[in-house]
């Protein structure tokens, strides 16, 4: 009997690496080659005339802010972007402030303001703790065991700064959490 259920396991095994090749080799290619042509397809029908770009330019930058934010203030917002860009003034620090500044929009509902300080204060300790402060005393003690630490997998000269930079993320988003429920604490003057 665990003869017969041997040659079921291996007969199985080489059903799915047979299957896996079939896909890998002939399916996958035929999805990529549609998803080229697709793409292509979506390419040539768009229009190219430079009014159309900086229109989508301005509608790619107004999809940071909130959708009640861009029915109330997007067509307001929206000519002066086109302006903005126009007048040559429309480069990566007009695309940096718009992102920003839209992220604080959308943080603005105290609702979403809650979830980010939530998510940031209940997750601050995995980059803190184990991938930061438990890393760096491995590291000073010399443990030889890595364990699930990501510093300690990296080169030697990468290590500290890996341990560095997971130690600020966890600090930086221990911060956030706390200045976003200290904000949401905060009467509204009114």
């Amino acid at each position: 009997m665990p003869g017969l259920v041997t040659q079921l396991a291996e007969r199985h095994v080489w059903l799915f690496i047979v299957a896996s090749i079939v896909f890998w080799t002939l399916l996958s290619p035929l999805a990529l080659l549609w998803l080229a042509l697709y793409l292509v397809d979506r390419y040539r029908a768009l229009d190219k005339s430079r009014d159309a770009k900086r229109r989508r330019r301005v509608t790619r930058l107004l999809r940071w802010y909130p959708a009640e934010w861009r029915a109330r203030y997007g067509n307001e917002v929206a000519d002066l972007l086109h302006d903005l860009i126009v007048d040559g003034r429309g480069g990566l620090r007009l695309s940096w402030n718009m992102a920003r500044e839209g992220t604080a929009t959308r943080l603005a509902a105290p609702a979403r303001r809650e979830l980010v300080a939530g998510a940031c204060l209940g997750l601050c300790w995995l980059p803190l703790v184990p991938q930061g402060l438990v890393a760096a005393g491995f590291k000073t003690f010399d443990v030889p065991t890595r364990s699930w630490f990501l510093a300690l997998y990296a080169p030697d000269a990468a290590q500290w700064p890996l341990i560095a930079t997971m130690t600020t993320l966890g600090l930086a988003m221990l911060g956030t959490g706390i200045a976003l429920i200290k904000t949401a604490a905060r009467p509204v003057p009114g």
